[in-house]
């Protein structure tokens, strides 16, 4: 049971972040295709598409990936704001 209740704080207190990222910003630069990012990650075209819109939030694992591809880091790729 207490385990429950931890999780249950740990999701209130992750809702006051909006993540947003730079994904197309970095990606147009480059001249890399939705479909390229998309083979290199090993994820659907649609999920980068989702990535750069907004309305899904990448695993840790993948935003890591994104920022390495990209030669960057996590931070520059992707923006934390707290609400």
């Amino acid at each position: 049971m207490q385990r429950h209740r931890y999780y249950n704080h740990a999701a209130q207190h992750t809702r006051g972040i909006n993540v947003k990222n730079r994904i197309e910003e970095i990606r147009t630069e480059r001249g890399i295709r939705q479909e390229e990012l998309a083979r290199a990650m090993g994820v659907s075209r649609q999920t980068i598409s989702s990535l750069e819109n907004g309305r899904y939030n990448p695993s840790i694992m993948l935003a890591h990936n994104i920022a390495v591809y990209f030669g960057m880091t996590i931070e520059e790729v992707f923006i934390f704001e707290e609400q």
